[in-house]
């Protein structure tokens, strides 16, 4: 299947556990490789104070997620990890997160 950016934004993204974390709002290319490297989620609000997410009145919470932890792209994007193995994705103290 073909994917592109403009059909892939705004797609469901699912835990293994079947919530929903959030959907897509960016992709992030390996340009030595052309190949995706991760996806920019914005988080659903209940799952980001969940996994503790900084985000904003303005800004929702967005996380990271490696292809690593991708089970399948369809109709939403499943991910092989449970909403809380997330955590593991978050940027640690000291480390910079985007708000975008």
């Amino acid at each position: 299947m073909r994917l592109s950016d403009e059909n892939l934004r705004g797609r469901t993204v699912i835990g293994a556990d079947g919530r929903a974390v959030g959907e897509i709002a960016a992709l992030f290319l390996d340009s030595d490789a052309w190949s995706v490297e991760s996806l920019r989620v914005k988080l659903r609000k209940d799952v980001a104070d969940q996994l503790g997410a900084s985000r904003t009145m303005f800004h929702a919470g967005t996380v990271e997620i490696p292809i690593r932890l991708i089970q399948s792209v369809g109709d939403a994007v499943v991910l092989s990890v449970p909403v809380d193995g997330l955590r593991e994705v978050l940027p640690g103290e000291g480390e910079s997160a985007s708000a975008h």
